[in-house]
């Protein structure tokens, strides 16, 4: 099958988390519409940005920035990604994280880019698709990913839960980031009431994702449509990407039933 495709982490994710997820998106052009936690994360990362290129400490400019941004990531959305009279809403806490993600970001010194994209030949890990990656924060010594949580599940001790953090998906995420752009990577998580940084010196975890990829790429090689495709794999739509992402599965379930009648 002829198809214009990019490999990337955050698409080859979804494909190890749900395939026919990934299938309605890749495939049949389902457009995922942000919600109210992407958009606290967006408006967080915009706002660090600013604060720290423009030498900002000041906490409540660094807030009323964020809060700005969160309104300009949403007012084209649905209407519940707004801001509610509840002080907890991901509105609130796009302004708390954002000055959390400045707090942290500073130990690296001077920013050198944000939200960097490169593409690179799939060559190199014998993939006939390019391959692209989008960091966040960089700096001299290392690339920092910040990720805006609700909330960092920690064990009773204190700990960092580790079943929970570093997640999977993001570890993945950073070996192929650290792979491609050639510097250690660190993920920063940050939530209203807690923070964790990880180094992800010590994972190696880049032959997971880079598998994930030849597995798609050998999907798109043996089907003739996409059709084939959907036939390959059951609908099950249990997971985080569906319930985060109104109206995918009727989307999801009207392909399935057409192609299987």
């Amino acid at each position: 099958m002829k198809i214009k495709y990019r490999h990337s982490a955050s698409k080859t994710n979804t494909f190890i988390d749900s395939p026919p997820f990934w299938i309605i998106n890749e495939l049949f052009d389902f457009e995922s519409e942000p919600n109210a936690r992407m958009v606290m994360g967006l408006a967080a990362e915009d706002a660090a940005h600013h604060a720290l290129s423009n030498q900002i400490n000041d906490e409540d400019t660094i807030t009323n920035y964020a809060k700005t941004k969160y309104l300009e990531h949403s007012k084209d959305e649905v209407t519940d990604l707004l801001p509610t009279e509840h002080s907890d809403s991901e509105y609130e806490w796009s302004a708390i994280i954002s000055n959390k993600f400045v707090k942290n970001l500073k130990e690296f010194g001077e920013v050198k880019s944000f939200q960097n994209e490169k593409q690179i030949s799939g060559e190199k890990y014998g993939l006939k698709y390019d391959v692209i990656a989008k960091t966040d924060f960089e700096f001299d010594e290392c690339i920092v990913d910040t990720k805006a949580t609700a909330y960092i599940r920690r064990l009773k001790a204190g700990h960092v839960d580790p079943k929970w953090y570093p997640k999977p998906a993001d570890v993945r995420q950073q070996c192929l980031y650290r792979d491609i752009f050639g510097k250690p990577t660190m993920l920063l998580y940050c939530s209203p009431k807690d923070e964790y940084c990880v180094d992800m010196v010590d994972r190696t975890d880049l032959d997971d994702i880079i598998n994930a990829m030849k597995h798609i790429e050998h999907i798109l090689e043996i089907c003739k449509t996409k059709d084939d495709v959907v036939r390959i794999f059951p609908l099950i739509c249990d997971n985080f990407r569906w319930k985060g992402s109104p109206g995918s599965e009727e989307f999801a379930k009207e392909i399935w039933t057409k192609v299987l009648k």
